[in-house]
């Protein structure tokens, strides 16, 4: 895990299943674990999509990447601290490769926007992804599998406090 250190900055790239680089921006290392990491973005923070423009975040993201899992978890919080979403990434676990932490996304999603129930999501998408990149039945499978148990975890999450940044630490 190259010495993740609190507070430390790491690039996190989203990558499609054959490697390329979909999405990537900074985060702050908030905790790590020998099964977790844990990392916080500030609304306002660049994410950088495929063509190379600039979608600022629009609220405070707090991710949760294990890994021993195939998904994250992340709370998206309202710049006034209120939790509104709770979105999943049915995903690879994380690797960590010259400094960057990257996963491959299969697609699949779980959206929990508060207060309605988890649903699945982008089940299209996976199906031009199983036709794409020639997922097996096996690996089909395995992934909604991960997405039945992303569904159970967004409906009972118990999200933390939204993070604070700036000058307003404790």
């Amino acid at each position: 895990m190259q010495n993740l250190k609190i507070g430390s900055i790491i690039p996190v790239h989203a990558c499609k299943t054959d490697g390329t680089v979909y999405r990537s921006w900074q985060a702050t290392v908030e905790s790590v674990t020998s099964d977790l990491l844990v990392t916080v973005a500030p609304a306002g923070s660049s994410v950088i999509n495929i063509k190379g423009e600039d979608y600022p975040l629009e609220h405070h993201y707090r991710a949760y990447y294990w890994f021993n899992k195939f998904y994250n978890l992340l709370e998206v919080f309202e710049t006034d601290g209120r939790l509104f979403h709770i979105y999943i990434n049915i995903a690879s676990p994380p690797e960590f490769k010259n400094g960057v932490m990257s996963f491959k996304d299969h697609e699949l999603d779980v959206s929990k926007v508060l207060p309605h129930p988890a649903k699945l999501v982008d089940e299209d998408e996976f199906a031009d992804a199983v036709v794409k990149y020639n997922y097996s039945p096996e690996f089909q499978d395995k992934m909604y599998a991960a997405a039945k148990e992303a569904l159970d975890l967004a409906e009972n999450w118990q999200a933390k406090p939204c993070p604070i940044f700036g000058e307003n630490h404790d």
